[in-house]
């Protein structure tokens, strides 16, 4: 590490052994330019570099006398978490300094915060809503494939870049399973957001991927109704999530739809196995209100009463959250997976069909959270005549009426709920369709079938070649010589 320089010259670090960079100097070539943010637990510095043109950030763990000792567990936490992340849904580390005597973790800085100006004009329609939390339950979901738990999701904590992509920043509270955890001797003092807090977290329960399900819960209700679903948190007041229902939703904003208020009421169960398994569960029923299944939660307006307050109160007596079974969130994420099931009925044999609907009967029941999409794509020729596909795609054409109930008709078989199944129609190249989807919806297998015909191989064989070899998932590619059916 270079000598740091101060305008006099001179170290003015209160320890020769452990120097704190201050605004003004020059830290391993890093120019502290300006203060942006000074904190009990740490400081943030703009910072330059003559080897690097983008916008960087400086941290650094506060070391003055009197700071918590979760300051430093916090800042080597998200040192040792962020060395380990490389995507587009975490900031990229450029730089980190000598835990031993200059601790210091350099950042790109990203500061577009579209989560936290829509909070500020909630409420916000239910469509804007989902707009913005699809991206961020991506994220959420990117980490926990990771075995990363974030424990303290909040709009401040979510950023974007000028593209767009979401960014999750701040990562001194997470966990990650295959880290020691620095909390484990002080979890009372791990920094976190009681707004956002879980109620496992409460309990010192760290190792639980859907505590951030519920942290993303209480966003979408901010953004739903412009305020937080047990008001704002205090020290004392914190705890009444641990055995109080929230308000609903529909309470403050009735014209919330209620597939929306289920979805949020959800997120916010007070036991972890009631909620949302995974966040990709929670974009998936976000993009498509028609799977989510509507429970008595969906339509209420008003208050929990005292019947429902005692009752709740009773259960959270007899629970015991130290004994909910610990998964990794990568097994988690693993066991519902979503799967796409690419079908074209006019050029599939009834052989194909039924060796597709078999394939699909045993994903189903060996994994009964598992969700589908059956995807169909149209290519030009196939509109039948058709002038404008606009017509289709809004159910104004007959061709999209049938297609849907032929669909709807072919998975009958398999008896799946609603909720489980979606069905989606589109234009364009099929593999292009077929892969597009994969990617935005973070899919983790995709089922097609082979083409028997050599006519048919020539003109769409290459599409279950291409997908398998681009897709970002597992490939099932189904051929017509499984003979086995449904009972």
């Amino acid at each position: 590490m270079n000598t740091p320089d101060t305008p006099d010259g001179k170290n003015n670090g209160q320890d020769s052994h452990f120097h704190q960079p201050k605004l003004g100097e020059t830290i391993d070539g890093f120019y502290l330019k300006d203060s942006l943010f000074e904190g009990i637990f740490n400081n943030i510095y703009r910072v330059t570099h003559p080897d690097h043109d983008q916008a960087l950030i400086m941290k650094v763990p506060s070391l003055n006398i009197g700071v918590p000792p979760s300051a430093f567990s916090a800042f080597e936490t998200e040192v040792r978490i962020l060395s380990r992340l490389h995507g587009v849904y975490t900031p990229s580390v450029i730089a980190r300094g000598d835990m031993a005597t200059c601790p210091y973790i350099v950042l790109e800085n990203i500061e577009f915060d579209d989560l936290g100006q829509a909070i500020k004009r909630s409420p916000v329609p239910a469509e804007e809503l989902s707009k913005l939390m699809i991206p961020v339950c991506k994220a959420v979901h990117e980490l926990h494939k990771h075995n990363v738990i974030h424990l303290d999701i909040k709009p401040g904590n979510i950023r974007n870049r000028e593209n767009g992509h979401v960014v999750i920043i701040d990562f001194g509270s997470s966990h990650h399973t295959h880290i020691p955890d620095m909390y484990e001797h002080h979890l009372d003092e791990a920094p976190r957001t009681l707004d956002y807090v879980a109620p496992e977290q409460l309990l010192n329960i760290r190792h639980e991927s859907r505590s951030d399900i519920y942290a993303l819960g209480v966003i979408m209700y901010q953004l739903a109704t412009g305020e937080l679903p047990f008001g704002k948190a205090n020290a004392l007041t914190v705890k009444k999530r641990l055995y109080l229902p929230p308000t609903p939703p529909r309470y403050y904003n009735n014209n919330l739809p209620p597939w929306l208020q289920e979805i949020i009421l959800t997120c916010l169960q007070r036991r972890p196995d009631n909620r949302f398994a995974t966040a990709k569960q929670i974009a998936y029923s976000l993009a498509h209100p028609n799977t989510v299944k509507l429970t008595r939660q969906a339509n209420r307006i008003k208050k929990p009463g005292f019947i429902t307050i005692m009752r709740t109160w009773l259960n959270a007596k007899r629970d015991d959250y130290l004994k909910t079974a610990g998964l990794y969130p990568n097994t988690r994420t693993t066991r519902t997976p979503h799967i796409l099931v690419a079908l074209d009925l006019d050029h599939t044999s009834d052989d194909l069909k039924k060796a597709l609907r078999t394939t699909l009967w045993r994903l189903a029941n060996s994994d009964k959270h598992s969700f589908f999409t059956v995807l169909t794509v149209l290519e030009k020729n196939d509109l039948s005549g058709t002038e404008d596909f606009t017509d289709i795609v809004k159910n104004e054409h007959p061709t999209h009426v049938h297609l849907q109930i032929a669909l709807r008709q072919w998975m009958q078989a398999l008896n799946l709920p609603a909720s489980r199944v979606n069905f989606q129609i589109t234009e364009g190249n099929v593999s292009d369709e077929i892969l597009g989807y994969a990617k935005h919806h973070m899919l983790d297998q995709i089922v097609i079938g082979a083409r028997g015909s050599s006519t048919l191989r020539r003109f769409l064989g290459s599409v279950s070649c291409k997908v398998a070899a681009e897709a970002p998932c597992t490939v099932t590619v189904v051929r017509s010589h499984l003979d086995e059916h449904i009972q």
